[in-house]
Formats: structure tokens, C-alpha cells, sequence
């Protein structure tokens, strides 16, 4: 795969001795068919699965991974009684906020939202709102934070 987007996650492969996994092409086809209908994914997401999908070097959570991460947004989502009406794709957690991308925006480097099923409860705060960050410049923060230890 041509990497454009995530050169920062390729020119880091181990951070701190903990090394990316990624998943191969075949793979990344078949969690697109599962959860995008066989689209393809944006061209930075596609990137990023391929070099540390698996596992990632730079905070975002993966203990359980990044598919078992979907199925427990859901789950949240539905213990919440919250809805979203966008497809997305959840890619990180912390706190019952989850990082998604919309799998039905157009941009190869698409924008980041937070997606907050409990929080949202009540009216607290709204479901879906931006973070203010495209996927690649959100990841190169990570990456800069974990290797000059800086708090997130």
C-alpha cells in the first residue's frame, strides 16, 4: 500500500518497545465489506489499519481491538437509547467517548468526532460533536505526545 497520509506512523514503528501491528490488505476488505458494504474506506483510514490497526503504539485504545471496539459502541449506544444516523467507525475510547470517523464523508482524511452515548443522556452535552482534528493531523499529535511523554 502507497502511504500519503500516515508517513509519521510508518517512520515510527516502535515507540517506547511497543511495536504496530497492522492489518494486511485482505483484512482491511473484509472489515470494509463488514462495516462500510464493501466501500472502501478513506484513503487515511485504509493507511492506518493497514500499519497499526492490529495493534498501535500512540494511545489509541486497543486492548480488546479495534473490531470488538465497534460492537461496544453499539452496545452503548443502545444501553443509552442513543442513535446515530451516520455510519462511523469507532477507532479509539476513553471514558464512554468514542472517536469515530464517518465512514460517509468524502475527504480521504476525514474529520474527527466524538460520539457520546451516556454523556448525551439527559442532554448534558450533544451525541455527535467535531474534535476539531483531521484523522492524520490526530494521529501525528498522539504519536508526538507518546514519544516526548507528554500528557493527552
Amino acid at each position: 500500500m502507497n502511504i500519503e497520509y500516515m508517513t509519521k506512523v510508518k517512520e515510527n514503528p516502535k515507540i517506547n518497545n511497543f511495536v504496530n501491528r497492522g492489518f494486511s490488505e485482505e483484512k482491511i476488505q473484509k472489515i470494509e465489506s463488514k462495516y462500510n458494504k464493501g466501500k472502501k474506506f478513506q484513503k487515511a483510514f485504509r493507511e492506518f489499519l493497514f500499519l497499526a490497526g492490529d495493534f498501535n503504539n500512540f494511545g489509541f485504545d486497543d486492548i480488546d481491538g479495534i473490531i470488538e471496539l465497534q460492537e461496544l459502541a453499539k452496545e452503548e449506544l443502545e444501553m443509552a437509547g442513543q442513535k446515530v444516523e451516520k455510519p462511523f467507525f469507532a477507532f479509539s475510547v476513553y471514558n464512554s467517548q468514542y472517536s469515530v470517523i464517518f465512514l460517509n464523508e468524502t475527504k480521504e482524511d476525514p474529520r474527527v468526532y466524538l460520539v457520546s452515548p451516556f454523556l448525551a443522556e439527559g442532554g448534558k452535552i450533544p451525541l455527535v460533536e467535531p474534535n476539531g482534528w483531521e484523522f492524520t493531523a490526530l494521529v501525528n499529535e498522539h504519536i508526538h505526545r507518546v514519544k516526548n511523554n507528554i500528557p493527552f
